[in-house]
């Protein structure tokens, strides 16, 4: 909190003394959005076949999720790059390294309700995915969230301001300014893990949604 005593400003107008105060809150909030990121990554001796290798599994998966409902625009590609390694003369038997063309690709699938994120990983799985990189959760509607958050941190600042003019002896005449902040959700989220049998069960925590608002009072002498 900070206390600023007037001032003059100019030859015959003096500033009010302002009292600045700054309130804090947070919220929690069951997410009811999932999105789980798959790669596939495809490798073959020419380009065309490794693409539409990548592809065929992609096709796939995609149609798997039509049947658990899941509508294509909720399946966007993130990332897509194709890469060549040429094959040296003598290569190394022990190595993993992969040669000629590999086709990778990303995909996002968004599903609103967490409880179909299982449904939704095993049927990349048995689509063919090279990988599932993780889940995220979401709220459908942060900004009702991010509201009940800044009202909290507004009761806290306008709770604090009361408090200390009552402490200082000054009296609260009106808000000069109010200044939001804030609002950034924390995500809890399921890293990566290997592929295994069906079915995948999901257990994501709560989301905090935290919020600080900043008021500015002019004050005056309490006359009583």
């Amino acid at each position: 909190a900070t206390l600023a005593a007037g001032a003059q400003s100019s030859p015959g107008a003096l500033r009010p003394a302002t009292l600045s105060v700054s309130g804090q809150a947070s919220v929690t909030r069951a997410p009811d959005r999932a999105t789980v990121v798959f790669r596939i990554e495809t490798n073959a001796d020419q380009s065309a076949a490794a693409a539409s290798a990548n592809q065929t599994i992609a096709n796939a998966m995609a149609k798997r999720l039509a049947a658990l409902n899941v509508p294509a625009t909720a399946i966007t590609t993130a990332g897509y790059g194709l890469s060549y390694t040429p094959r040296p003369p003598k290569p190394d038997p022990a190595s993993t390294q992969r040669y000629g063309y590999t086709v990778e690709r990303t995909i996002d699938v968004a599903v609103d309700g967490v409880d179909g994120a299982g449904a939704v990983i095993d049927a990349g799985v048995a689509a063919g995915v090279t990988n599932v990189d993780g889940v995220t959760f979401s709220l459908r509607d942060p900004g009702a969230a991010l509201r009940s958050a800044q009202a909290a941190a507004l009761a806290d600042a306008m709770a604090q301001a009361r408090g200390l003019a009552t402490a200082a002896h000054v009296r609260l005449v009106r808000i000069l300014s109010i200044a939001p902040g804030g609002g950034t959700p924390v995500v809890p989220r399921v890293e990566r893990f290997a592929l295994q049998a069906a079915p995948t069960t999901i257990a994501p925590g709560d989301l905090t949604v935290s919020a600080t608002v900043g008021l500015r009072y002019e004050i005056a002498p309490d006359a009583r």
